[in-house]
């Protein structure tokens, strides 16, 4: 038994010793291979212009032999020349896959996050020159969720940038929802509201092209924008977006949401704090993306913030004066609820909006 044990324990050593050497010979040879790859990428006396062929090759077989080593750092240093090279080869979505695949494997191995944001990002740049917007959208939110739990003020601006890849389109709407309620949703759930009212803003810049086209989108953003600045507590922010919603939407008084608006401005205006707090768990706000359905569900008076009471009151009387009263019967239920027809959205055909965007998720 003790010769049996003693040999294992000598083959164990040996096991061990093999995949030492192994490790310092692949590391070895990829370092050579970064160094002839990037030979290649420069000229010399007898090389007029760099070889980004080979140079590519040289640094695939480099991150062939790191990723062999599960060494994400080496992995990572030879994938982001890879992709260069490719780039200056003018195989732009190829150079920008490697780098996916490098943060990918950087993030299976544990590695440095901003590292692994910074290949993504790099990446999405990338596959927007080319115009891959939508694939460009999901690499960018890839990068916010690596950074999601280290850095999240740099994930929410990755995340907002990922939003506004999407052009405006003269006269018509790059459709951009799944990516939108994404975003949001990772906002919100991580708390960042300000951010959140902006991802708002830039979906109404991108919806909003035609003043005619105005459809249930919009409503529910503006009613988005209401309940994230009231959960805020933040009353004269809500009242400048409500004021900016009838502005520029003169229809929204008109809507379901609309009306259920009305009824809360009526309520802050008055003072009837019971009311509000009843009419904020109303069945209107299911409809609104979940996580602000969630943080309308929690929106109570609080008595150490102060109502604009007189500002809601204007409000009321301008929102009046737009839409005509509201009919309300015995308990409080809007009368004749009419729904405004929603108009078939625009989406551009000169854009690459492949992908399965429904696969987004950043819970």
């Amino acid at each position: 038994a003790k010769a049996g044990r003693k040999g294992t324990a000598v083959a164990n050593r040996r096991k061990t010793y093999e995949t030492r050497m192994n490790r310092e010979i692949n590391d070895i040879k990829a370092s050579k291979k970064l160094e002839e790859g990037n030979k290649y990428m420069s000229t010399s006396m007898f090389r007029w212009k760099p070889d980004y062929f080979k140079a590519a090759q040289a640094f695939e077989e480099a991150g062939r032999l790191y990723k062999e080593n599960k060494d994400p750092a080496g992995y990572t240093r030879a994938q982001r020349s890879l992709g260069q090279a490719y780039y200056q080869e003018g195989r732009i979505l190829r150079g920008a896959q490697e780098l996916c695949n490098a943060a990918a494997f950087a993030t299976q191995n544990k590695y440095d996050a901003k590292q692994i944001a910074t290949l993504y990002e790099q990446a999405a740049d990338w596959f927007i020159e080319k115009g891959s917007v939508d694939r460009g959208a999901r690499t960018l939110l890839s990068a916010a969720k690596s950074l999601e739990k280290t850095d999240i003020g740099q994930a929410s601006t990755l995340a907002l940038k990922a939003l506004s890849s999407y052009p405006i389109v003269e006269k018509g709407r790059v459709q951009c929802k799944e990516v939108y309620s994404t975003v949001l949703g990772f906002l919100l759930r991580n708390k960042k509201y300000s951010e959140a009212d902006e991802c708002i803003k830039l979906m109404l810049k991108h919806w909003a092209v035609d003043p005619n086209e105005y459809d249930r989108y919009i409503y529910k953003a503006w009613t988005g924008r209401m309940v994230i600045s009231m959960f805020q507590k933040n009353l004269t922010k809500t009242v400048k977006i409500l004021n900016d919603a009838f502005d520029n939407v003169t229809a929204f008084g008109e809507t379901p949401w609309g009306k259920h608006v009305r009824k809360i401005i009526a309520a802050l205006g008055s003072g009837k704090t019971d009311m509000f707090n009843e009419l904020m768990k109303g069945d209107e706000f299911r409809s609104l993306d979940n996580q602000v359905a969630r943080i309308a569900r929690k929106v109570e008076f609080d008595e150490k913030v102060s109502i604009p009471t007189e500002e809601f009151k204007s409000l009321d009387e301008k929102v009046i004066k737009i839409c005509g009263e509201l009919e309300i019967d015995e308990e409080g239920r809007v009368v004749a609820v009419s729904n405004v027809p929603a108009p078939k959205p625009v989406t551009t055909d000169e854009l690459d909006l492949t992908g399965d965007v429904d696969e987004l998720d950043l819970t």
